[in-house]
């Protein structure tokens, strides 16, 4: 049950295309990969590659028109993709400004209200309120 109260912000499903780039500014781009769950402090995203444990990378989604960039490292490599071999998932912890944060609120708010798929707990509704 301790384990229930870890994280600092709920995490929400969702299948958020990204661009992937070196450095938590400017960098190289490293490809395209999807944010499969998605909080205010974190992320845990699904690449066909590599990402280095504690490295610094910068997640970039183009969304309502404009691009948020969600800079941070990784803290954790998930289990493989069994419907994949190449692809690889991450667990990230952003290091957002407070602009940057207030964009990925609005970009959650869109999420949690996304219709459930099936299967899906979407208790946190409310989360913000």
């Amino acid at each position: 049950m301790a384990d229930l109260f870890k994280r600092a912000h709920a995490r929400f499903p969702c299948e958020l295309p990204v661009v992937v780039f070196t450095g938590p500014t400017g960098g190289l781009k490293l490809g395209t990969a999807v944010v499969v769950d998605l909080s205010l402090s974190g992320c845990f995203v699904r690449i066909s590659g590599e990402l280095k444990l504690g490295g610094a990378y910068r997640l970039r989604c183009e969304w309502a028109g404009d691009f948020l960039d969600m800079p941070g490292r990784v803290v954790r490599e998930g289990p493989r993709v069994a419907s994949d071999p190449k692809a690889r998932q991450f667990g990230m912890v952003f290091t957002l400004t407070r602009d940057q944060e207030k964009v990925l609120m609005k970009l959650i708010d869109h999420v949690r209200r996304a219709p459930e798929k099936p299967g899906e707990d979407r208790f946190l509704r409310g989360y913000w309120g």
